[in-house]
């Protein structure tokens, strides 16, 4: 690994740095966030978040990126912690497009019917969805529907083609849709996803952090973006669910130059995303055993009724928790 680390970064990101970037953007969010009982300033630690990564070296943003978009286990589902994290995301995506040099981008505060992202240079936009998921995800890949909603993209661009033109651009021109995504939750094989991607008349491009992160690292600008997404309809003349074909034909579009560095990259790519969820294991099964230690240490305190007790009760509340909250709300709802 040290080799591929010094060809592709620069140098030699030892594990203990490497762990460093692994944490890094759940690390942040505990220095900022000390009192969850109330909403976090979403805005404003994203702010500081922005201005913290925008500082960073191309390499080390780039490390960063390459395994992002996955979600920290230790968050409870739909929680202000989650939603917090995924925002992040949209401002390294944000940050990732400026250095390429969308130079206008930037994260939108409007959530329910805008995108994530607003990938700009002057009059071109691109709109774009940041994709955040847990490793521990219960399903192999997401559900395509709820994840590529076409009519949304659709929407989105429609508000760019009707928008008040730029004061000194002129009239917005929204070219298509891109989403960015954590590669170990892609759908593999045949998939809708794919479908909807090669649609020539409304691009809307898949792409995968190492993806972006490669971008960075070899220079590469906004035009190869943007010329991939006009080039569709010639890339993409009918669509298709295949996975190879779709990938093949988007990244040798942007990577055929560094085809050979490319896989090599990827190689090294696949070791350090293993070597993250085998850290996302190893911090789980620590929080499991700290955890047993201190229920046993509890258990052992409670007298022996006290404990036949509250064994009694949590049985209960295993085999008959169904019926027990449904006997709650005829009590809280069902009045006569």
């Amino acid at each position: 690994m040290k080799e591929g680390l010094i060809h592709f970064y620069g140098k030699d990101f030892t594990t203990e740095t490497r762990i460093y970037y692994y944490d890094f953007i759940e690390n942040f969010i505990a220095d900022n966030v000390k009192d969850w009982s109330k909403p976090p300033e979403t805005e404003k630690i994203a702010d500081a978040f922005g201005i913290v990564i925008s500082k960073f070296a191309i390499e080390d943003f780039a490390f960063l990126l390459s395994h992002t978009g996955y979600i920290p286990e230790f968050y409870e589902h739909d929680s202000s912690q989650e939603t917090l994290y995924s925002k992040l995301i949209e401002v390294l995506v944000c940050e990732w497009a400026k250095r390429i040099g969308f130079k206008d981008s930037y994260i939108q505060k409007q959530k329910a019917s805008k995108e994530d992202v607003t990938i700009q240079i002057k009059d071109i936009v691109i709109v774009c969805d940041a994709k955040s998921y847990r490793l521990g995800r219960s399903q192999a890949a997401p559900n395509v529907k709820d994840t590529i909603k076409k009519a949304d993209y659709e929407k989105w661009q429609e508000w760019w083609h009707l928008s008040e033109p730029h004061v000194d651009y002129g009239k917005f021109k929204s070219i298509g849709g891109l989403i960015t995504f954590p590669s170990l939750h892609r759908w593999k094989g045949s998939s809708d996803a794919y479908l909807y991607s090669t649609d020539k008349n409304k691009p809307i491009v898949i792409i995968f952090y190492e993806h972006l992160a490669y971008f960075l690292l070899r220079g590469y600008d906004y035009q190869i973006l943007i010329n991939l997404i006009n080039d569709y309809p010639k890339l993409f003349p009918a669509a298709s669910k295949n996975q190879h074909s779709y990938f093949e034909t988007i990244l040798k579009n942007m990577f055929i130059k560094d085809w050979d560095d490319f896989f090599e990259y990827l190689k090294l790519f696949a070791e350090n995303v293993k070597e993250k969820v085998i850290h996302t294991i190893d911090r789980i099964s620590i929080h499991l055993e700290e955890s047993k230690k201190r229920i046993n240490m509890e258990i052992e305190a409670i007298e022996v009724s006290k404990l036949k007790e509250y064994l009694i009760e949590s049985r209960l509340e295993n085999e008959c928790g169904q019926i027990l909250k449904q006997l709650e709300n005829i009590k809280k709802f069902r009045t006569y």
